[in-house]
């Protein structure tokens, strides 16, 4: 019995430069998974949500996969607004990323194929 599998870990970039994974290598598709982050400065009016794939613990040793802002965020302390970010892989390989805040429910999301063959 063949699964297919992630080759490498998916996951997001953190305050300083740190890959925060979701989706650890070898985990077998479809897959699922969501992680809960805060904002890291008051007042913050938007989230720049960049995913990556490797195994190194910085982004910079990793590669980037694809960008999203998710915007128009309410004036909030640091750390006070949830930001919800789900990674969701399918059976065909292609990973849509969607990061949602909850207070007031703004939503963005991205669609990530493998364009390379």
């Amino acid at each position: 019995l063949l699964l297919d599998v992630t080759p490498l870990s998916l996951g997001v970039e953190t305050a300083g430069g740190v890959m925060s994974v979701l989706i650890p290598r070898n985990t077998t598709v479809p897959a699922q998974k969501s992680q809960t982050f805060s904002t890291n400065a008051d007042n913050q009016r938007s989230v720049e949500i960049k995913v990556y794939e490797g195994e190194r613990p910085l982004v910079s040793q990793c590669t980037n996969m694809g960008t999203f802002t998710l915007e128009n965020l309410p004036n909030a302390p640091r750390g006070k607004l949830r930001i919800t970010v789900d990674f969701d892989i399918n059976t065909d390989g292609i990973l849509v990323v969607s990061a949602s805040e909850e207070s007031q429910g703004t939503k963005h999301a991205i669609t990530i194929t493998n364009d390379k063959g």
